[in-house]
């Protein structure tokens, strides 16, 4: 397992690398997904591993108190230029501090080693009555799949930042063994947002059949 210095180092890169055209609009759409999903409408938000602040800006304007974290010096730096509250914090190692309403913890657990001993420190860190908004990516829809098929997938390859590997099924295990509970769920498709009409006709295949056709799955849950 790497070192917290060199998992900085890493994710300063990983953010630097990131093209905004692309990474950015799926941080909205997935943003707008979540604030379906989200039953408070005001109250203290947290978003662990929030990058650049893109889903921060969104809930900031709806009039939620926001916060963000991550592992990246780089990152929270911006996010604090940008008027946010953002601090530091390795969720395989550290403890969220304070309590929160709301918790935001999006396509983050495939990038950490212990993804179950992480979502019990955010679970731990929720109000009593907080809602957990977990996103987590589908390694396995039908393009993935495809390109497996032919030898191209970017599974396993040296640059992948993905450590584990999730489908719909494999969250709801993740999830169960926490004792927490799905109140509300939606799926994204697996068409990039700016194709607004092909996105529309996945919309309901990815619900029906969300492991070939969601790219991702977003998750309400509550303490059990």
């Amino acid at each position: 397992m790497p070192t917290v210095e060199e998992k900085k180092a890493y994710f300063d890169q990983y953010w630097r690398d990131q093209p905004e055209s692309k990474a950015d609009p799926r941080s909205i759409q997935r943003a707008e997904y979540v604030h379906k999903l989200v039953q408070k409408t005001s109250g203290r938000l947290l978003d662990v591993g929030c990058g650049r602040g893109v889903i921060l800006d969104y809930f900031a304007q709806l009039g939620y108190e926001v916060a963000g974290t991550d592992i990246s010096p780089d990152a929270v730096t911006m996010v604090s230029e940008n008027g946010h509250k953002a601090f530091l914090l390795d969720i395989e190692r550290d403890e969220p501090e304070g309590k929160y309403d709301i918790i935001l913890c999006l396509e983050v657990l495939q990038q950490v080693y212990y993804p179950l001993r992480a979502l019990k420190r955010l679970k731990d860190a929720l109000e009593y009555d907080g809602e957990l908004i977990v996103s987590l990516p589908n390694e396995f829809h039908i393009v993935s799949r495809l390109k497996i098929l032919f030898g191209r997938t970017h599974v396993g390859h040296f640059n992948h930042s993905h450590i584990r590997l999730f489908s719909p099924e494999r969250d709801l295990y993740l999830f169960e063994r926490l004792n927490l509970r799905v109140a509300e769920r939606a799926y994204i498709p697996v068409v990039p947002p700016r194709w607004k009409s092909l996105t529309a006709l996945f919309r309901p295949l990815a619900r029906m059949f969300p492991a070939l056709f969601a790219i991702a799955s977003v998750y309400c849950l509550r303490k059990s």
